[in-house]
């Protein structure tokens, strides 16, 4: 089962794309900045192709209201660093490929072994803030009911 708002959400560490750097800790952030996280199937998908870069063309937004972003699937770190270039992605990307607990923590886990499309965002605390699961695939998150939610942590 997925995660609810007020729920505290699970630490993970979690490789980015093929360098890009160290392992992202949710916990590095508690106290420090709200967090966005977009689990979602896979690179190079069509749904995933038109999500993800679109909230990096929304850097603005998310860094308005103290929001960092973190895209999470079952890809690669090396599949993420391809597909962040050629999509135009800013922000890190998160390989759960070498086991799936971080998704399974967030009741995410699909049968066929890739994530459900979620954004859950959680607060500076460390609590959910705002939480949807949409179907995988085709549909997209709500975006007014996410930024809504955005706005009313700032």
């Amino acid at each position: 089962m997925a995660l609810s708002v007020s729920d505290m959400a699970p630490d993970f560490d979690l490789p980015q794309a093929q360098g890009a750097g160290d392992n992202i800790k949710l916990s590095g952030y508690k106290g420090k900045k709200n967090v966005l996280l977009c689990f979602y199937p896979y690179d190079f998908s069509p749904v995933c192709s038109e999500q993800l870069p679109a909230y990096s063309a929304q850097t603005d937004q998310f860094e308005k209201a103290d929001c960092a972003v973190l895209g999470i699937s079952v890809d690669s770190p090396f599949a993420h660093a391809a597909w962040a270039e050629s999509a135009g992605i800013s922000f890190p990307l998160l390989s759960y490929f070498f086991g799936k607990e971080t998704v399974e923590s967030y009741g995410l886990a699909h049968e066929k072994g890739f994530s459900n499309r979620a954004v859950i965002l959680i607060d500076k605390e460390g609590r959910v803030a705002h939480a949807e699961v949409t179907v995988t695939p085709p549909d997209l998150p709500d975006d007014e009911k996410l930024f809504a939610a955005i706005d009313a942590l700032s």
